[in-house]
């Protein structure tokens, strides 16, 4: 969330160039605890900045949904795999606004690694 307590998104967003192949796909090479505990450790000046919530420094990314964007090279498309509650048209505009997709090249799926798995504190739909 933001400062303001609107929809917002945590990503590491990064050049094709610097993706790793997985199968047909490439993607991020690090993974969401890995970026989660930097991000704490830059601490509440480096969310401000973003526009971002503190309250995400007294959370634990298993609280948030999460999701992964990869880019298909067979496709020459991106897909998102996130949990249902990223599914919603204002969040998947945040995604796509935070990589720099054009619509067209765009699709949404679902991945059972992206499920919620506790309560969250994130309310489940924003339309």
């Amino acid at each position: 969330m933001d400062r303001n307590g609107r929809d917002a998104i945590l990503a590491d967003a990064i050049r094709l160039a610097d993706a790793e192949h997985y199968g047909k796909v490439l993607t991020h090479p690090g993974g969401h605890y890995d970026y989660w505990e930097a991000m704490k450790q830059r601490g509440p000046a480096w969310l401000r900045g973003r526009n971002l919530s503190t309250l995400l420094l007294q959370t634990e990314y298993e609280d948030w949904p999460r999701g992964r964007v990869v880019y298909s090279i067979k496709d020459t498309r991106s897909i998102a795999y996130a949990d249902p509650r990223v599914r919603t048209k204002v969040r998947i505009e945040l995604v796509r606004a935070a990589f720099q997709i054009p619509d067209a090249d765009f699709v949404m799926r679902k991945d059972s690694h992206y499920r919620p798995s506790l309560p969250s504190i994130m309310p489940d739909d924003d339309d």
